[in-house]
This record gives C-alpha cells, structure tokens and sequence, in this order.
C-alpha cells in the first residue's frame, strides 16, 4: 500500500512541476514560513526584535538570504529559529530556480518542431523519386 501512494505522489509531484502549478504552491510556503517566523522570533527574542515590523523585515530578508545584518537574533532560541528558517530559504529558493527552468526548458522543448523521424523522411524521399521517375518516362 505504502509503495503505491509513493507512486501517485511522484506522479502527482512530477505534474505539478511540469505545468508549475507547484510555483505557487511554493511561493506561497515561503511566504507563510516568513510570516510566522516573524511572529515567532518576535515572542521568543522580544529584546532584539521590539516590533512585529521588525521581525517580518528581518523574516523577509533572512528567508530570502538577503541577510543585511541589520537586525540580529542574539538569544539561542531566536537563533535557532533563525537557523530553521535560513534553511529553508536555501532549499525554497533552490527548488525555485529548479522549477522556473524545468518550466522554462518545457516551454522551449514544446515550440521547437518535433525531431525530425527518419522512417517518415525515408518515405518522402522514396515518394519523391517515384514521381521523378514517373514524370522522367
């Protein structure tokens, strides 16, 4: 039973990276994950974080690894939130770049004509001496 739902959700996550229905998906984790590490760091390090402002600025660039070093957590559980959530910004934002350009090379793939089949050119071209030949005589 186990190995059957690992196979639908392969298929299921493999057709969602394929249309990108799984990019907003995506980007709408990272936003949550920002929000409430923000509210989080906020109640666990009040001291260095004294606004809910601060604390979302500080959750945006850190999950986006922008990491000014305006605003730093000091206390170790503020830290530790600070690891988990830079973590994440890495992994999100390296299966980002994966899924636009998996989108992108799709895209690409679908325009171009389809390869050329040689079986189908070796027609024509038997086609195409036929009526030469035909017309020659």
């Amino acid at each position: 039973m186990t190995m059957h739902m690992t196979r639908f959700a392969m298929r299921r996550l493999e057709g969602a990276l394929e249309s990108g229905r799984i990019l907003r998906y995506l980007l709408a984790t990272i936003a949550v994950m920002a929000l409430a590490s923000g509210v989080i760091i906020r109640i666990v390090d009040p001291e260095d974080f004294p606004s809910l402002g601060l604390a979302l600025w500080w959750a945006a660039e850190t999950v986006t690894t922008v990491g000014y070093g305006d605003v730093v957590p000091v206390q170790p559980a503020g830290r530790a939130v600070a690891s988990v959530l830079m973590i994440v910004g890495y992994a999100s934002l390296s299966l980002l770049t994966g899924i636009i350009a998996s989108v992108l090379v799709r895209r690409r793939n679908e325009a171009q004509e389809p390869p050329l089949d040689f079986k189908q050119l070796d027609q024509r071209l038997a086609e195409i001496e036929r009526l030469l030949q035909k017309r020659a005589e």
